[in-house]
């Protein structure tokens, strides 16, 4: 199955580390979400990542082939079903792939700065997946609590 990461999930090591049998399978983006930080962590002291639908908003973020062991080891990692609720969406690759996947959804708090801490893991994944230019400069224009 395949898996849309789109916050610190991106981040190369953390992935490995939380799915060891997880492969990349593409970059993507998600049409008419943005993202948003709707939910407070206590491991990132901060808000922690979300999509929100807004019509002409784009998200973009990373294809992951997952297998149902890693889905579980995501949920845990993730807090489903109270932190995050999986669901289902419909992305495009660089190719115009349009392509089904899941993902998870924040068990909304309320809006949350995310911690520098957070960003700077978000930002490292998607230099390393190399990401649009103006997204990577969306992202780092995101203010932070510290």
């Amino acid at each position: 199955m395949l898996y849309f990461a789109y916050g610190s999930n991106m981040e190369k090591t953390q992935m490995q580390q939380r799915c060891p049998n997880h492969k990349f399978f593409a970059v993507a983006r998600l049409d008419h979400y943005t993202l948003a930080f709707t939910r407070y962590s206590d491991r990132w002291e901060g808000g922690v990542a979300d999509l929100l639908p807004e019509r002409g908003k784009v998200v973009h973020g990373v294809l992951y082939e997952i297998s149902l062991t890693d889905l579980k080891l995501l949920d845990q990692y993730t807090g489903y079903p109270n932190c995050y609720v999986r669901g289902d969406v419909i992305l495009e690759t660089a190719s115009k792939e349009r392509l089904p996947a899941i993902t998870y959804f924040a068990v909304r708090q309320g809006v949350v700065k995310p911690s520098r801490r957070y960003m700077d893991q978000i930002l490292k994944g998607a230099r390393a997946y190399h990401l649009p230019r103006e997204y990577i400069n969306f992202l780092k224009s995101i203010q932070t609590q510290d």
